[in-house]
C-alpha cells in the first residue's frame, strides 16, 4: 500500500489532533463534561437517551442526591455519533 503524500499530510494532521484532543483531556478533565441538558442540546434528547437505556453511556451524578446534575463525557458522545476520524479508521498498520 502505497500513501501519497498528501494523504500522508491528511493522516498526521488528524492523528495530531486526535492526540491535542486526549491531552486537553488528561490535563484537565472539567473540559470534557457537559451536563444533561447540553448533552441533549448537541446530539439530541432521544439519541442521548437510547444510548443511556442500551447501556452504551452511563451518566455520572455530580452529588448524593437523586437531583443532582448527570455529567456526560463530551469525548465519549462524540466518539459514538461521529466515530473515529476517518482519516485515522483508513490506516491499517
Amino acid at each position: 500500500m502505497e500513501i501519497e503524500l498528501w494523504q500522508l499530510k491528511n493522516i498526521i494532521k488528524a492523528a495530531a489532533e486526535e492526540a491535542v484532543k486526549k491531552y486537553i483531556v488528561s490535563q484537565d478533565p472539567s473540559k470534557d463534561e457537559i451536563s444533561e441538558r447540553q448533552a441533549y442540546r448537541e446530539f439530541g434528547e432521544g439519541w442521548v437517551n437510547n444510548l443511556v437505556s442500551t447501556g452504551q453511556v452511563r451518566p455520572i451524578r455530580k452529588g448524593a442526591c437523586k437531583n443532582s446534575r448527570k455529567i456526560y463525557s463530551r469525548a465519549e458522545l462524540q466518539e459514538l455519533k461521529y466515530g473515529l476520524n476517518p482519516l485515522l479508521n483508513a490506516v491499517t498498520l
